[in-house]
């Protein structure tokens, strides 16, 4: 697939969630960037080319996203804020989140939700020990240290998603405390989802905070 243009690839799927859309394709070689939205164009010029075309991938879904939701991208802007990434335009502050491996690019959009945060992994993907003393607390270290990789996967993507959805990225990830479908930080709960079908054989993990949330 070399050379390949990356614009004519996005997959929309239902994520079963209210007001939450889902969009995705495969990270390709990509060869045209002139005229697409949401690029800084300085930001990406800086990457290597596998980073770049996964960066790419990810704002090509998220534009078609907004699309679909009767807005232009190429009129707004993407903020990171305390309540994560925000797609903004004279009428819009929507709440918008995007994740990407070497193959898979996904973005997700919460229309009218206050805060939401994505991630994508390959679902063999194994959390090394070293990875859950750097990112995890003491008491979560000891109930993962001999758990099933699949369950080290799940928090370690919840993290993820919530720590997006905030803004703070894994800096926060000691703060996040992780149930099956639900995380705890500061006294606010998301609400977890892992979409039931894998996509190029990833997982995906979604975490909301609702408008109506403290």
């Amino acid at each position: 697939m070399e050379g390949k243009n990356l614009r004519d690839k996005p997959h929309h799927i239902e994520s079963g969630i209210s007001s939450v859309y889902l969009c995705w394709m495969e990270v390709e070689s990509v060869v045209d960037t002139d005229g697409l939205p949401l690029i800084d164009h300085l930001q990406i010029n800086r990457m290597v080319p596998q980073r770049r075309n996964q960066h790419i991938a990810g704002r090509l879904c998220l534009a078609d996203l907004i699309r679909k939701r009767g807005l232009d991208p190429s009129k707004g802007n993407l903020n990171l804020t305390s309540d994560g990434l925000r797609f903004n335009d004279e009428t819009s502050d929507i709440a918008v989140s995007i994740a990407h491996t070497e193959n898979l690019a996904i973005a997700v959009l919460f229309d009218g939700g206050k805060r939401i945060g994505i991630d994508c992994e390959p679902q063999n993907r194994e959390i090394s020990e070293g990875a859950l003393q750097e990112f995890c607390a003491p008491e979560e270290i000891q109930s993962l240290v001999n758990s099933p990789s699949l369950l080290r996967l799940h928090h370690w993507m919840v993290k993820e998603a919530v720590g997006k959805a905030t803004g703070e990225g894994m800096v926060a990830s000691r703060r996040i405390h992780v149930t099956s479908e639900e995380a705890l930080l500061d006294t606010i709960r998301y609400s977890v989802h892992t979409l039931p079908d894998l996509i190029l054989d990833h997982r995906i993990v979604i975490a909301i905070l609702h408008s109506s949330s403290p």
